[in-house]
């Protein structure tokens, strides 16, 4: 891997998922889409379908009988991205709708085993990013287009120790494939060595790669009361090695231009630890509420290396990052109409992990407010529908970076930012 593999997988792979207005850093929330509805608001506590097992293994223990739920999130960003040189030399400075729409699936089962314990499977994202910039684009070096795809399965078990305390734990094995193209862009503006002359469109990489990594989660709910309840859950850290081609295309790391080598770089998915409560007020309305903490302390660097990177000793290339711990904080109610139909309302405010000093074109995060609505169709005593649409409003941030660490003409001031549309729906079944 080079270092415009590095810098571009990793630091716009997977960091540009947070211009795709998702979560802050590069995290994916839409694991149901009942709490879509919600904001996300109470998920390690409330248990409205079997969507919990992604958020708190304890929360099994709420059902008495096998559930399944299905559901599907649609994400239509509209994200925008410039930049400020001094002379653009005709090529594009513009880069409109960044991010396409994405499609995030989910899906959840859970089976009891007798009163006291319950089994779980869920299947989901919590990373992920797609991004696609003009192929003249001026910042084409560091932009270019970029797909990251993880998908977690996660079995879990929960013990209901008694009628107030549960616990549960989970082992996660997740799955990663990305896939990075980059053009000169306006290193095609100067001849080496300042810059590296022919054609903005010209590719300088190609990167595609995948790999797996695992994980363990834990998890304890407290009922107080039929009413009142509160879940803590935590889901560790987990590291997954990316293995794959990468194509040289100037040579600058491999002796020779357009080479084919392999290489590989270490992804750190950070620590997540999350604390919910819910409280049923009366026969209609109920409250519920999150304070996730995300240990985005674990970025600290981007190193790609392979033994193909001969000119720069095996490392293809290495970036500091050194990103913050960040908080993200959810608020939402329901209202239960009658036995068919529930609405609910949310807002959260998500923390970007992103110091500002060290913002980059590939990673322009910043913080963002959510704003949610949803309602649950229960057809019978089995059958229920949930729809969720959520609209993400993000800050527009300002940065500068250089389009080469060889120059000393080639940084560029820019700007980005952009909104959110998440649309969902989901099937819940009781057997």
């Amino acid at each position: 891997m080079s270092s415009l593999f590095k810098k571009s997988l990793v630091a716009t792979s997977l960091s540009l998922l947070a211009v795709q207005a998702h979560s802050a850093g590069f995290q994916v929330s839409e694991t149901s889409v009942s709490g879509l509805g919600r904001a996300f608001a109470g998920e390690a506590a409330i248990a409205d379908n079997a969507a919990v097992g992604a958020r708190n293994a304890a929360a099994l223990t709420r059902f008495n009988t096998t559930a399944f739920s299905g559901g599907l999130s649609i994400i239509d960003p509209d994200v925008h991205a410039d930049v400020s040189p001094a002379v653009s030399g005709g090529l594009d400075t513009e880069a409109k709708d960044i991010a396409p729409t994405e499609y995030v699936p989910n899906l959840h089962i859970i089976h009891p085993i007798n009163d006291k314990l319950v089994v779980g499977f869920s299947a989901f994202s919590n990373f992920g990013l797609s991004t696609d910039y003009p192929k003249d684009f001026y910042a084409g070096s560091i932009a270019g287009s970029t797909e990251l795809v993880t998908m977690n399965f996660n079995p879990n078990i929960a013990y209901k120790i008694n009628e107030q305390w549960s616990i549960g734990a989970g082992i996660s094995a997740i799955y990663a494939d990305a896939e990075l193209k980059r053009q000169k862009g306006a290193l095609s503006l100067q001849a080496p060595p300042n810059g590296l002359g022919g054609n903005a469109t010209d590719q300088v990489a190609k990167l595609a790669g995948d790999g797996w990594g695992f994980g363990w989660n834990l998890g304890v709910l407290w009922e107080i009361d039929e009413d009142n309840r509160f879940g803590l859950s935590y889901r560790a850290q987990s590291d997954i090695t990316l293995d794959g081609d990468y194509t040289d295309g100037t040579g600058l790391q491999t002796g020779t231009p357009n080479k084919k080598v392999s290489g590989e770089l270490d992804l750190n998915l950070p620590e997540i630890i999350e604390f919910s409560g819910f409280h049923q007020l009366n026969q209609q309305f109920a409250v519920h509420y999150s304070a996730m903490y995300i240990g985005w302390d674990s970025f600290k660097e981007l190193k790609a290396t392979g033994s193909g990177c001969t000119v720069t000793n095996g490392v293809c290339f290495q970036k500091e990052e050194n990103w913050d711990n960040s908080w993200r904080y959810a608020l939402g109610g329901t209202y239960t109409m009658d036995k068919n139909w529930a609405f609910r309302a949310g807002y959260a405010y998500d923390e970007s992990p992103v110091p500002a000093k060290t913002r980059t074109l590939s990673i322009p995060d910043s913080d963002r407010h959510w704003w949610s609505l949803g309602a649950t169709y229960t057809a019978n005593d089995n059958l229920s529908i949930d729809a969720g649409f959520a609209y993400l409003d993000g800050d527009k941030v300002n940065g500068n970076e250089r389009l080469s660490s060889t120059s000393a003409t080639s940084a560029t001031d820019f700007s980005a930012g952009g909104d959110a549309y998440i649309y969902g729906l989901q099937l819940n079944y009781l057997f």
